[in-house]
């Protein structure tokens, strides 16, 4: 059986507003031990505790907007032991610390002694009767997670609550057995200016799944919290779940399976889950802001009383794309997109708080900015607001293979390329979002405006072929600056200077009719460089760029559009690349074929 503990904020004076709660969460790159208890690695504390640090300030500098960072959340096993908890108690403890505010995480595994010392500490309250420091064996180790509250008297208070059900890492041990908790808290209070009641609980990764006595652990949470209110005729609230992981697979359809499941009114009556927030804190799958397969995926998910946002900077709507599935299609699954080391800061609007009809339309997640551990100039962790093109093209940008330099090593001007390849790279990662978006559309042929949450290997290989054609032309010693207005970059050559893009489409014909408009309201010469699907010449004889049209610009002044236009295939740079000995030779090949 597991038993439900209840603590009344109330008593310490904490409410929290009931329109929208401001939250930071945590998500740093683990180091951990190879075996139990797992721990940060001890080259790795200094840096673990850096990482509390940095949270601790993006709580306080709010970028939320809210009045207070309400919930600060680290994910599972990421605090750094007694030291990391010290930290935190210190943090709050400050003056400068806003009462009414609750910090949650997940503290690296303790030793049974060293459990014993963390809840000898003073305002540190745990389940004597379960989970005290003699019901624990000899020879197991605790993870668990603790709920720091800084009370209206500025006190600080915490409650700690080992984790439930151990994952497979954790059961398949070595060494030593994860003692298994036996009770979880939940924190109630009332909404500021209300009598409205609000409750909160906090579960351990693999207890949002696991089962004990052949019941789901979340499933003996809501019974705890059905039997308090049946006992008084009552249905009470569950407002925010937090699930705080160490989980490499946060997407996998046995982990989403249980939101459904969760949120089913059919069970449990008396625990009112239309207005329950999920929130999903999991670590980084990499050391700093980047791509990662595995981990991350740190996410807000309420039911479809909020509005579905067609493409929000800094998070997206799950679904296939991110979650592999469409298990949450009927759920609002705001997925934070940054996977790497990162403090994502949020306002969390509460589904209560809705009016009814049109007047009352919102969405769940606002203000969501992504902030880095340490100095950084990654545009993907600016500590503001990330949009999906800045977040899909630096982490495209980040791909070694793109690099001409790397696909063909052995050739002459490998070393130069390398240059060539790593100033565009430079050069296009702090581009404004607009910028890029216009720059990935004229590089795809047949390429509509869309969400970048959708796009595929088809724009990804379109941005490769743009990075092979500009570091040629770098290569080549033609300095370009990109800007995304209509062509992707202007090129200079001495005194000569031309606008050019680089498509990529299944015929040369398609790529042309691409950027037939865009060619049409240019302003002096264009340099198309188009590649096919078989990456053949380009023949003159096939036609001219814009025979099938007309200047779509009503000040366009040419004659002949047409006659300042000059399409070149791909195939004509990389066999000039190719063969060149010298940057001499390239620069005399680049200046045949564009005339």
């Amino acid at each position: 059986m597991v038993r439900v503990r209840e603590v009344d904020l109330g008593q310490l004076g904490v409410e929290l507003p009931l329109h929208s709660v401001g939250m930071a969460i945590a998500q740093p790159y683990v180091d951990f031990t190879a075996h139990e208890p797992f721990t940060w690695l001890p080259v790795q504390r200094a840096r673990a505790l850096e990482c509390v640090d940095t949270t601790l300030a993006v709580a306080r500098i709010r970028a939320h907007r809210a009045d207070k960072t309400h919930f600060t959340v680290f994910p599972e096993l990421s605090i750094p032991g007694i030291e990391g908890v010290a930290r935190i108690r210190a943090a709050m403890q400050q003056d400068d610390w806003p009462v009414g505010t609750i910090v949650i995480g997940g503290v690296e595994g303790l030793t049974r002694n060293q459990y014993a010392e963390l809840l000898a500490q003073p305002n540190t309250n745990h389940d004597a009767e379960v989970n005290g420091p003699k019901t624990v064996p000899v020879g197991q180790w605790i993870n668990s997670s603790m709920t720091w509250v800084k009370a209206e008297d500025g006190e600080v208070h915490c409650w700690v609550q080992p984790k439930l059900v151990p994952a497979w890492v954790e059961l398949n041990r070595n060494y030593e057995a994860m003692y298994r908790g036996r009770s979880i808290y939940v924190f109630k209070g009332i909404f500021a200016g209300t009598q409205l009641p609000f409750r909160f609980a906090t579960l351990l990764c693999f207890d949002w799944i696991g089962t004990t006595e052949a019941l789901r652990v979340w499933a003996w949470l809501l019974q705890g919290i059905n039997d308090a209110a049946a006992a008084v005729h009552a249905t009470l609230p569950l407002t925010w779940l937090f699930v705080a992981q160490c989980n490499p697979q946060p997407s996998h359809p046995s982990f989403m399976g249980e939101v459904p499941n969760f949120y089913d009114g059919t069970n449990f009556l008396n625990v009112s889950r239309d207005d329950t927030c999920l929130v999903m804190a999991n670590v980084a799958g990499a050391k700093a802001p980047g791509k990662a397969l595995e981990y991350g995926c740190s996410a807000v998910i309420n039911t479809s009383k909020f509005s579905k946002p067609t493409c929000m900077p800094t998070y997206n709507n799950g679904g296939g794309n991110y979650r592999g599935g469409h298990t949450l299609d009927n759920f609002r699954d705001a997925v934070f997109r940054e996977r790497g080391a990162c403090v994502h800061s949020l306002l969390v609007v509460n589904p209560r708080s809705l009016v009814t009809g049109n007047a009352g339309k919102d969405i769940a997640v606002r203000e969501a900015t992504v902030h880095p551990f340490g100095p950084s100039v990654d545009p993907r962790a600016p500590a503001a607001a990330v949009q999906a093109v800045v977040k899909w093209m630096n982490d495209d940008l980040d791909e070694p293979s793109k690099s001409l330099a790397v696909r063909h090593a052995m050739a002459s001007l490998a070393g130069v390329c390398a240059t060539a390849h790593s100033q565009v790279v430079s050069s296009l990662r702090p581009m404004p979002a607009p910028d890029l978006t216009d720059l990935v559309l004229a590089s795809a042929a047949g390429m509509k405006t869309s969400s970048p949450d959708t796009w595929t290997d088809k724009e990804s290989t379109a941005v490769e072929h743009v990075l092979h054609t500009f570091s040629i032309f770098g290569t080549a010693q033609y300095p370009c600056e990109f800007h995304g207005q209509g062509s992707q970059a202007t090129v200079t050559k001495g005194d000569r200077t031309f606008e050019a893009i680089a498509v990529r489409g299944e015929t040369h014909e398609a790529c042309a009719d691409h950027v037939k408009e865009r060619a049409a309201q240019r302003r002096g010469m264009l340099v198309v460089v188009s590649r096919d699907a078989d990456n053949l010449a380009w023949h003159t004889r096939l036609g001219s760029i814009l025979d099938a049209g007309k200047p779509l610009s009503e000040d366009y002044k040419f004659t002949d559009p047409s006659s300042a236009v000059i399409q070149v295939g791909y195939r004509t740079f990389i066999d000039a690349y190719l063969g060149a000995a010298e940057r001499a030779e390239l620069e005399e090949a680049i200046h045949d074929a564009i005339g």
